[in-house]
C-alpha cells in the first residue's frame, strides 16, 4: 500500500517539503545489530502494511546507530527504480529518509534525498526534484563531502537544463567540475565535461562542445565507465549529424548502441534510446523516411517503458518531423500536439520551443499564415531566452519563408541573412543552404539578379559538400538530394528570365540523375567483396531471412484460399526485415569508407556534346523542369546546315499539383482502356508540346527527359492538332538526363566493338509452383501470378528469330532466378516475359517473378538484386506489368527496375507504364524484335524506331487500336 509520511510519527518534523536539520547526532550504543538482523529488519520494514507496524519494528531496535539499514533499503529500492516501479521505490526511499533523520545519519539522509530526487526526476515532478537535490547539497556542504557535493551540483544542473536556464546550468556544472578536479575524481570529471559540452552544443558552439566531449570520452574509456561513454559517443554523433558529417555520425551512434546493448538494454533503456533517436535523425536528413520511423519507434518504445516523459516528448516530436517531411501534415500535427502536451506538463522549455516552431511550419504549409507567424514568434522568444542558437537559426529561416509568402521581401532578406550568419557561426550546413537559398529568392524579387545568382550558387555548393558525406550506398545517396533541389530550381528560373538558356539547361542537368551519373562515370564499388568473413556472414544471414519470408508469402498467396491474417503478418515481417537489411547495408558502407571515392563534380554535358547527340535536323532533345508554379521546356535542335545545337526554352504556366493531377488522370484512363482518352490527350499535347510546335515540325526522332510526374506520362499517346498520335510522326525515347544519356551512348559504342558469346537471353512463363488460379480472359502480367502461355510463345518465337546459336531461351521450371544471375552477364539482349510486381512504397523491392530453382533464391528478382549484377547487355526488355514505374525521386527520376538496370550496366530498357495485357504484349514484343533483327538495305532501324513500328502495327488492328495496347511500353535510355 502507498506509504505517506505523517508528522506525528516518532514526533519527527519530517515531510517531503521540509526536512529538519541540526538534530543531535545519536550516541553510540553497545551491541549494534548484526548484518543478518539488519537485512531481516529492512525486509520487514518494506513488507510492513502500515506506519504503525514500521514504528514498532524500529522501536524494537533501540541499539540501531549505524547506516547499515539505510544501505539495505537503498539496495532494495535501486532495482525498483531501474524497473520503473516508482511507487514502491518512492515508498522505500521515503522510509529511508525518515530513518536517517531519526538516527541522525546526515550522509544517509543525503543519499535518501538523492534517491527521492532520482525517482521524482523519472516521474517528471521537477519542483520536488529540485527541492530534494538542493537539500542534499546543503547536507553534503555541511558535512564536507566534496564528492557528493559535485554530484549534487551536477544533479541540480540537469533540472536547470530541462527548464531552459543554460546560464545557471553552466555555472553549476563548472562548480561541479572544479570540485571534481580538486578531489581528483576522474569519473565525476568525465561526467561534468560531458554535460558542459552539452550546454555548448545547444548554444551552437559545436567545436567547443566537441572539445569537451572528446575529453569526457577519453576519461570514460580510461575508467571503463560505459554509461558515460555511451551517451558521450551519442552526443558526438549528434554534432557530426548537424555538421553534415553523416558517415562519421553513424559510426558514433553504432558504437553507442553497441555499448548500451552490452550493458543490458533492460536496465539502460533511456541510454539506448538516445543513439536510436540519433540514427532516426540521420536517416531523416538523408531522406530515408521509413528507416527514420523505424528507429524513432524503437526509441519511443524504450522511453514509454520507463515513462521518461521528456524523452517521450522528444521522440514524438521527431516522428512528427518525418511526417512533415513527407507532406503528411495532419499526421505530423497529431504527433506534434502529443509532444507539446508532454513538454508543457513537465515545463520542458526547450522542447516547447522546438514543437511550437514545428507546428508553425505545418500551419504555414496548410496556408494558415497568421497562426504560423504566432507560433514561430512564440518559439523564437523561448529560444532567445535560452540562448539556443541552432533553434534561433531555424526559426529565422521559418520566418523568412513566411515573409516570402506575404511578399515582404526586405524583411525576408534581412531575417534570412541573420539565419545564414548564425548557421555559419554554429557550423550547421543543413540550415545554411536553406538560408542561402532564401536570400537568393529575396534578392531576385528585389531586382538584384547578380547577387541572387551568387546566393543560389552558395546554396548549391553547400549541398554538394554535404552530398559527398552521405552515410551509405546508392539508395542513401539518391534520396539525400530529393528535398534539396530548390536552389537549382531557383537558379534555373533566374537564368531563364535573363534568357541565358544554355546555362539554365546546364543547371537543369546538374539537378538530375546525379547518383546514376556518378555510377556511370566512375563505376561501381563492390561492397560484398570488401566485407570481412563475419560481415559477409551477417549480410548473408539477413539476405536469406528475406528470401525465406518472400518464399513463405509467395506460397501463401498461391493457395486456393490464402489466409488474410498470415498474409498480413508475413508482409509486416518482410517490411521489417527489409528495413533491417538496409540498415545493415548502410552500416557496412560506413564501415568501409575505402569504397567511397571522392569523385568531384560530375562532368555535365556541354554544347559540343549536345550537338553530337543530334545526328541530323530530324532529331530533337526535350527536357522538362517542373517547379511549384511553372514548368520549363528546353528544346535542343540542330537547324539545317548548322553544326551547333540551338537551345530554346518555353515556360508553361501550370502549378506542379495541377500538372500531376492531369497526368495521373490521363495515365489511369489509358490503363483502364477508357474510351474517353482523346480529349485529355489533346489537352496535354497543347500544354506540353504545342508551345514548341514550330521547332518540332518534321522531327521524326524525339528524346524526352521528363521531370517529376511527367515520368508517368506516355508522350507517344498525345494527340496533335491534326488528331495524330505523337508516335505516328516520331519515334520517342526517354532518358533520366542528357548527361546520363551521353554516358549510356558511350557505353553502347564501346560494347559494339566487343565480341559476345551470346546475343539473346530470354526467360518466359516461369514455373511458379502449383497453379491454382484459373486464367482470366484478359490475363495481366501482374501479382496474381497466373500462367502466361503467351509469354512462353513469345520467348520461344524469339529463340527462333535469333537462332539457336545466338540465343538462350528458358521457360517453365528452367526460367530460374539463379540461372538468370549466372548467365545475364554474357548476353547482349535480355528479355523477360513474366509477371512484374510494382512496390510503390519501396520501389527497389519491385520484382520480376521467376522460377525459384536454388534454395537460396526465392524466385523474386527484385530491383536491388538487379543493381548488383554486372551486365554487358545493350538492351533489356521487361515484358511485364508496370516495369517503367516506381517512386518518382525528385532529381533522380523513377527509382525502380529501370534505374536498377542502368546501375547494373544496361544502357537501354523497354519497360511498361501500366498493367499490360498478355496477348497484345506478345505481339508487340515479337514485332519489336523482328524490326530490330530485320536485314536492311541501308542502316538498321534504331531501337526507338523499331518499337514505334511495332506499336503502329498494333494500332492498325481494330482489336488493339486503343492506346492501352500499344502505348504502354516505352524505351528508356539509348534509343539508337
Amino acid at each position: 500500500m502507498p506509504f505517506t509520511l505523517r508528522l506525528s510519527l516518532c514526533s519527527l518534523a519530517l515531510s517531503l517539503g521540509m526536512i529538519s536539520s541540526g538534530l543531535a547526532q545519536s550516541q553510540s550504543v553497545p551491541n549494534p545489530p548484526t548484518s543478518s538482523e539488519i537485512s531481516d529488519l529492512a525486509a520487514a520494514l518494506v513488507a510492513a502494511a502500515s506506519e504503525e507496524e514500521q514504528e514498532r519494528l524500529l522501536a524494537a531496535k533501540k541499539n540501531l546507530t549505524n547506516n547499515s539499514l539505510l544501505v539495505e533499503l537503498k539496495t532494495i529500492a535501486d532495482p525498483l527504480i531501474e524497473k520503473g516501479d516508482y511507487a514502491q521505490a518512492l515508498r522505500i526511499s521515503q522510509l529511508a529518509a525518515l530513518i536517517a533523520e531519526r538516527i541522525g545519519e546526515r550522509r544517509g539522509l543525503g543519499e535518501a534525498l538523492n534517491s527521492l530526487g532520482e525517482i521524482y526526476y523519472r516521474q517528471n515532478r521537477m519542483t520536488q526534484v529540485l527541492d530534494c537535490f538542493q537539500k542534499s547539497l546543503a547536507i553534503y556542504e555541511e558535512i564536507g563531502d566534496k564528492k557528493e557535493m559535485a554530484l549534487a551540483l551536477w544533479n541540480i544542473a540537469q533540472i536547470h537544463k530541462l527548464q531552459g536556464r543554460p546560464d545557471q546550468e553552466l555555472e553549476l556544472l563548472n562548480r561541479s567540475l572544479a570540485i571534481s578536479k580538486e578531489i581528483g575524481d576522474k569519473s565525476l570529471i568525465s561526467r561534468a565535461l560531458h554535460s558542459i559540452g552539452k550546454v555548448h552544443r545547444l548554444q551552437g558552439r559545436s567545436d567547443l562542445a566537441l572539445e569537451f566531449y572528446q575529453k569526457s570520452r577519453a576519461l570514460s574509456e580510461e575508467l571503463n565507465d560505459k554509461a558515460t561513454l555511451a551517451i558521450t559517443l551519442y552526443d558526438i554523433g549528434a554534432i557530426y549529424t548537424l555538421q553534415g558529417r553523416y558517415a562519421e555520425a553513424m559510426t558514433y551512434f553504432q558504437k553507442s548502441i553497441k555499448i548500451s546493448e552490452e550493458r543490458g538494454s533492460a536496465t539502460n533503456k533511456n541510454e539506448l534510446a538516445f543513439p536510436l533517436d540519433g540514427l532516426g535523425a540521420l536517416y531523416l536528413y538523408q531522406g530515408r523516411y521509413d528507416q527514420a520511423l523505424e528507429h524513432y519507434h524503437k526509441s519511443l518504445k524504450l522511453r514509454e517503458e520507463i515513462n521518461n516523459k521528456f524523452g517521450i516528448g522528444t521522440t514524438l516530436n521527431n516522428i512528427g518531423a518525418v511526417y512533415k517531411s513527407q507532406g503528411l501534415y495532419e499526421q505530423a500535427l497529431e504527433w506534434y500536439q502529443k509532444s507539446l502536451k508532454l513538454y508543457e506538463e513537465i515545463n520542458g522549455k526547450e522542447g516547447v520551443a522546438t514543437v511550437l516552431g514545428n507546428i508553425g511550419v505545418i500551419y504555414h504549409r496548410q496556408g494558415r499564415s497568421d497562426l504560423a507567424f504566432e507560433y514561430q514568434r512564440k518559439s523564437l522568444q523561448l529560444r532567445e531566452e535560452m540562448g539556443h542558437r541552432l533553434g534561433i537559426c531555424v526559426t529565422y529561416k521559418n520566418l523568412g519563408r513566411l515573409y516570402q509568402d506575404k511578399g515582404s521581401y526586405p524583411e525576408m532578406l534581412e531575417i534570412s541573412r541573420r539565419a545564414a550568419r548564425m548557421a555559419e557561426e554554429i557550423n550547421a550546413p543543413e540550415e545554411l543552404w536553406g538560408a542561402q537559398e532564401l536570400i537568393g529568392r529575396a534578392l531576385r524579387a528585389l531586382g538584384q539578379p547578380v547577387q541572387a545568382r551568387e546566393s543560389f550558387l552558395d546554396a548549391i555548393a553547400t549541398i554538394e559538400s554535404l552530398r559527398h558525406q552521405v552515410a551509405g550506398g546508392g539508395q542513401q545517396q539518391q534520396s539525400f538530394l530529393e528535398n534539396k533541389l530548390s536552389p537549382w530550381l531557383g537558379m534555373i528560373d533566374l537564368l531563364v528570365s535573363q534568357k541565358e538558356y544554355a546555362e539554365a539547361l546546364s543547371f537543369a542537368e546538374r539537378s538530375k540523375a546525379r547518383v546514376l551519373l556518378d555510377t556511370l562515370q566512375a563505376g561501381r564499388s563492390s561492397l560484398r567483396q570488401s566485407l570481412s568473413p563475419q560481415e559477409r556472414q551477417s549480410e548473408e544471414e539477413q539476405r536469406l531471412r528475406l528470401v525465406s519470408l518472400n518464399s513463405q508469402l509467395t506460397s501463401e498467396l498461391r493457395r486456393d484460399k490464402p489466409d488474410p491474417s498470415r498474409v498480413a503478418d508475413l508482409k509486416s515481417c518482410i517490411e521489417k526485415a527489409r528495413l533491417e537489411y538496409e540498415t545493415l547495408e548502410t552500416g557496412l558502407y560506413v564501415a568501409h569508407q575505402e569504397l567511397k571515392v571522392n569523385r568531384g563534380e560530375a562532368s555535365i554535358i556541354n554544347a559540343d556534346e549536345l550537338a553530337a547527340m543530334l545526328p541530323d535536323a530530324t532529331s530533337a532533345l526535350l527536357e522538362y523542369v517542373v517547379t511549384d508554379e511553372a514548368t520549363f521546356l528546353f528544346v535542343v535542335t540542330k537547324p539545317p546546315g548548322q553544326t551547333a545545337a540551338e537551345i530554346k526554352v518555353f515556360t508553361i504556366p501550370i502549378k506542379q499539383t495541377d500538372l500531376a493531377k492531369q497526368v495521373e488522370s490521363f495515365r489511369q484512363r489509358l490503363a483502364e482502356r477508357n474510351l474517353g482518352v482523346r480529349a485529355p490527350a489533346h489537352k496535354l499535347y497543347d500544354l506540353l508540346l504545342k508551345p514548341a510546335q514550330s521547332l518540332l515540325s518534321g522531327k521524326s526522332n524525339l528524346v524526352i527527359v521528363p521531370d517529376d510526374r511527367l515520368w508517368e506520362l506516355p508522350f507517344q499517346a498525345l494527340l496533335d492538332e491534326r488528331d495524330r498520335y505523337l508516335i505516328e510522326r516520331s519515334a520517342v525515347s526517354y532518358a533520366p538526363s542528357l548527361t546520363v544519356l551521353r554516358e549510356m551512348r558511350a557505353r553502347s559504342d564501346k560494347r559494339r566493338a566487343e565480341p559476345s558469346s551470346s546475343t539473346l537471353l530470354a526467360l518466359g512463363n516461369p514455373l511458379i509452383g502449383q497453379e491454382t488460379v484459373e486464367r482470366a480472359r484478359l490475363t495481366l502480367r501482374d501479382e496474381k501470378l497466373s500462367p502466361l502461355p503467351e509469354a512462353e510463345t513469345e520467348v520461344r518465337a524469339l529463340g527462333r528469330l535469333y537462332g539457336a546459336r545466338r540465343s538462350k531461351v528458358y521457360v517453365g521450371a528452367e526460367a530460374r532466378e539463379d540461372r538468370l544471375k549466372a548467365e545475364a552477364g554474357q548476353a547482349r539482349i535480355i528479355h523477360f516475359a513474366t509477371h512484374g510486381v510494382l512496390n510503390n512504397a519501396a520501389p527497389l523491392y519491385s520484382y520480376l517473378a521467376l522460377a525459384q530453382g536454388d534454395k537460396n533464391e526465392d524466385g523474386l528478382l527484385e530491383a536491388w538484386e538487379l543493381m548488383e549484377l554486372d551486365l554487358k547487355a545493350d538492351l533489356a526488355v521487361l515484358s511485364a506489368c508496370e516495369t517503367a514505374r516506381g517512386r518518382t525521386s525528385a532529381g533522380e527520376g523513377v527509382i525502380g527496375l529501370t534505374w536498377a538496370l542502368f546501375v547494373a550496366g544496361t544502357p537501354a530498357t523497354v519497360v511498361s507504364q501500366w498493367e499490360v495485357e498478355s496477348a497484345s504484349t506478345r505481339d508487340l514484343m515479337l514485332g519489336f524484335h523482328r524490326q530490330l533483327q530485320a536485314p536492311r538495305a541501308v542502316a538498321k532501324l534504331t531501337k526507338a524506331e523499331s518499337l514505334r513500328r511495332a506499336a503502329l502495327n498494333l494500332m492498325k488492328n481494330p482489336d488493339t487500336n486503343h492506346p492501352f495496347y500499344w502505348a504502354g511500353f516505352v524505351l528508356v535510355g539509348d534509343g539508337r
